[in-house]
Formats: structure tokens, sequence, C-alpha cells
């Protein structure tokens, strides 16, 4: 198996393998391969010669996960546009913002409409002047409250 280094890395396997198995001092050998001692005694006490990953182990949202349920569901079952779905939640979600519901959206996958839902989440029907459109979804029950989705528009 090869193994890709970051461009300024100073060991690779094969010069680890010599540290962990070399008897010479950390000195002597941070000298011999021009790395810090600490490097040579992090090498040393590793059971592997492989990188560790260096991706955070736990991710930080600034959403809940019920949170973030709740806009999944509001996006899936009214296709809304990003803006829209920001405006609709934020009463109830008061961290939600743009960048942190757009990450939510395209974590579950719904962040593009889908060509069977397009007819869906076109705006309104057009009427004339003077009408009231107003469209009512149920959410589900949340920590056993009922809330509902109401979206209008005056024309």
């Amino acid at each position: 198996m090869s193994q890709s280094y970051h461009t300024n890395a100073k060991t690779n396997s094969h010069s680890r393998e010599i540290i962990q198995q070399s008897m010479l001092s950390n000195i002597e050998l941070s000298k011999r391969f021009e790395i810090n001692e600490k490097t040579v005694s992090k090498w040393r006490n590793r059971p592997e010669i492989v990188d560790k990953s260096s991706r955070p182990h736990t991710i930080k949202r600034s959403l809940t996960d019920l949170e973030r349920e709740v806009i999944r569901v509001v996006r899936t079952l009214t296709w809304l546009e990003l803006d829209d779905l920001v405006d609709s939640v934020l009463p109830s979600i008061p961290k939600a913002n743009r960048s942190n519901v757009y990450r939510t959206l395209r974590g579950f996958g719904v962040n593009r409409v889908p060509e069977e839902q397009k007819e869906q989440a076109k705006k309104f029907k057009a009427y004339e002047p003077g009408y009231l459109h107003m469209d009512v979804t149920y959410l589900p029950k949340l920590e056993g409250i009922k809330y509902y989705l109401i979206k209008s528009r005056f024309r």
C-alpha cells in the first residue's frame, strides 16, 4: 500500500521504521534525519508507521439534531427555496441562518429539488389581484407539540 505524504514531510515509512528499530538516542536520530527530537520520540512510541488522520473525530454543529430534522421535514414537505426556508424556520429555530440551513440540506441530500417535485416547488398559482393565497403544511409532532407551516401570498 503506498502512502501519500504532505509536501513538507521529512519522514516516510522507511525512515520511521528505522527510527522505531534503532538503538541510537533521540538526539542522534534527530540529527541524522534532520527532524525534531519530539518527532523522533513520537515515532518511537507509536506501534505503526503510517500517519494518523487529521480530520476532526467529532462534528460540532450549531443546530441540534431535532432542529436539523425539522429543517429536513419542512424542506421535503414544501420544497421551499433556501431563503424562504430560512425565513420560515427562523421563528422556531433562532440559531438558523442561511449557511447552517444549507449545510443541513446538503447533509441530508435535499439541497436540490428532485425533478418529480419541481411542479410542487413552484411558487403560487396566478390569481387576479385581490386574492389571498394560503397553504398550510402540517409538521410532525415534536416533543408532543403540534406545529403548522403557513405560507401565504396576497395579490
